[in-house]
């Protein structure tokens, strides 16, 4: 509780650098609103906040909501100062988290403008080769489709052996008429977790699953329809196409550590011994 309360006041302090802070001129800011514990709050400083075609009565009722709420929050502020613990330095903090947002904003804009974001599939491919054992599956996955149907539905019989058949299109026009649930997609990788969501309690064994499998299985009032294109089991590495979007966005970010490490080498080369970089350490032996 004490570090969020310390994070919140660091937060605020930053903010009020740029908001109701009373760096700028009076003029130039238009009627001053409210004012707590020196700091105030002036028209300009809300004024994106009102919407040109609001109602006299709507901006007026929304102005003295925003003024409230930042009344309420410079008091937070007041009293968040008030119980700051004597060990922090509040000054370091809001300079490292300015530090943080400088940098932050910095390398994004480096990594949009010099990143080279594309990753062939032979990229993608040598890595998983490479790095496959970082990828274990945590949990079984399938590519599957499942059907469950009111027992009393007509012509079942028939949809069985298009469903053995795997006729899609025949499967789907029946499916969209007569099915109370289906997931026809068999292309997809989906864990085992996910179907049995959609299956009653312990309605499959875990041991049944696997390559290739098929069931048809009455429960109560329903009917279900089951089969098992692919299967990985859990402990196992995953299949590429699997993990090919993770393994996307590991390559991407590898790049982009690559690249900020040397642009921050590039600098560190050009201004070393520039009248911008002061040493003061003091020499060996």
């Amino acid at each position: 509780m004490r570090l969020l309360s310390i994070i919140y006041l660091v937060f605020c302090l930053a903010a009020c650098n740029s908001f109701g802070s009373g760096s700028e001129s009076d003029k130039s800011k238009g009627k001053m609103l409210a004012e707590v514990g020196g700091r105030k709050l002036y028209e300009t400083d809300v004024s994106n906040l009102l919407q040109a075609g609001n109602s006299p009565e709507d901006s007026i009722r929304i102005l003295k909501g925003v003024v409230n709420n930042w009344v309420k929050d410079q008091l937070m502020i007041l009293e968040a100062e008030k119980n700051l613990p004597k060990d922090i330095n509040l000054e370091k903090m809001i300079d490292d988290y300015r530090s943080s947002l400088l940098l932050y904003n910095y390398e994004t804009k480096l990594a949009t403008e010099l990143l080279d974001t594309l990753v062939t599939k032979e990229e993608k491919q040598q890595y998983y080769n490479q790095h496959s054992d970082e990828f274990i599956l945590p949990e079984a996955i399938a590519k599957y489709r499942v059907v469950r149907f009111l027992r009393e539905t007509k012509s079942l019989d028939n949809f069985y052996k298009d469903w053995k058949k795997d006729d899609l299109e025949a499967i789907t026009i029946f499916c969209n008429t007569q099915a109370d649930y289906s997931d026809l997609d068999g292309d997809t990788w989906k864990t085992i977790s996910q179907l049995e969501t959609l299956l009653p309690k312990n309605f499959v064994s875990r041991s049944w699953y696997g390559e290739n499998k098929e069931m048809r299985k009455k429960h109560k009032d329903d009917e279900y329809f089951i089969r098992i294109f692919r299967y990985a089991s859990a402990d196992k590495v995953p299949p590429f196409e699997y993990i090919e979007a993770k393994i996307e966005k590991v390559i991407l970010n590898e790049r982009k550590i690559k690249l900020l490490k040397q642009k921050k080498q590039q600098l560190f080369d050009k201004e070393f011994g520039s009248s911008k970089v002061k040493l003061y350490l003091e020499p060996e032996g």
